[in-house]
């Protein structure tokens, strides 16, 4: 019997990879696109979120969180960066969908400039994420 020692290590990378970093939900909410959008900007707006781009056309909206909070030993370490990403369309059957993803960066300084590296969701990117469905997926 033969053993293949490289597919088991491949399994279990596959396994540990960062392919479960983000967090995305998805919702279909009976009001059109642009209302959709309309209510996930003003509602990212209460929550602190800073807009960093918004496709007027495609109603996609990117905003960002700057979390303070954390803190690491690492000395090139500046702070974790929340972000989301909104988008609504307009589906085949006639309605809408939302789709929501959150994201969490860790940015470092390094002798380039600003470095992110993407990181699990954190728990308050997580929590928007559910507020923005739970308020405008509906």
């Amino acid at each position: 019997m033969r053993s293949y020692p490289i597919l088991g290590a491949l399994v279990l990378l596959g396994a540990c990879g960062p392919g479960s970093l983000p967090i995305a939900l998805t919702a279909s909410p009976a009001s059109s696109p642009p209302d959709a959008m309309a209510c996930a900007r003003a509602k990212l707006d209460t929550l602190g979120y800073t807009p960093t781009s918004f496709n007027k056309d495609d109603l996609l909206l990117n905003v960002r969180k700057i979390d303070d909070d954390v803190h690491r030993a690492n000395p090139r370490y500046r702070h974790n960066i929340d972000r989301v990403e909104v988008q609504a369309t307009p589906g085949a059957d006639g309605k809408t969908s939302l789709a929501v993803t959150g994201r969490t960066y860790a940015e470092f300084s390094t002798e380039r400039g600003p470095t992110e590296e993407e990181e699990s969701a954190s728990k308050a990117v997580r929590e928007t994420a559910q507020a923005l469905v739970d308020a405008c997926g509906r």
